[in-house]
């Protein structure tokens, strides 16, 4: 996911090698939007829970192809809705590869992650990527995130190959 505040870009990334399905992302997120978690952890046929959220796309199907404009990005470059122009038919949800919008059933209307418009426009960072007790959840600079992403591989890498000579 990424994000751009004026020239600098933002990128959101959950490291699922690091990410142990506790479910601290979803809890934070649920109380910080009253009861309704923009982040969710499911279940796969395996057993391993993997959180699912909006990956704010650069080129986002939802965005393409709301029928109101409810669909934007703020100012920093995240997508989120407009409630005031949001008519939930659900075609943001039709459209997203992930599946990630979901109706709001009393007030009817579209709901996503907003990557925490209230708390980043306060200069705070998302509060998923700040409670991840598993450092799974990366924010921050494109570069220095790209980088962790690089140095996290390249370790795991280094570790499978000393597995598998070291018995």
């Amino acid at each position: 996911m990424t994000i751009s505040m004026g020239q600098t870009t933002y990128l959101r990334f959950i490291d699922l090698d690091r990410c142990m399905g506790c479910g601290t992302c979803e809890a934070v997120c649920e109380f910080i939007h009253d009861g309704k978690p923009l982040i969710k952890l499911y279940e796969t046929s395996i057993g391993v829970k993997v959180p699912l959220s909006c990956m704010h796309c650069s080129r986002a199907p939802c965005i393409e192809v709301c029928p109101t404009g409810a669909m934007k990005r703020d100012e920093f470059g995240a997508v989120y809705v407009d409630n005031m122009k949001c008519i939930g038919c659900m075609a943001c949800l039709y459209a997203c590869p992930f599946g990630v919008p979901e109706l709001n059933t009393s007030a009817r209307v579209s709901m996503k992650c907003d990557l925490c418009k209230d708390l980043r426009e306060k200069g705070l960072e998302p509060a998923c990527y700040v409670m991840c007790p598993a450092s799974a959840i990366v924010y921050g600079e494109a570069g220095k995130v790209v980088e962790s992403i690089r140095s996290r591989k390249a370790e795991r890498l280094v570790r499978a190959r000393l597995e598998g000579i070291v018995t």
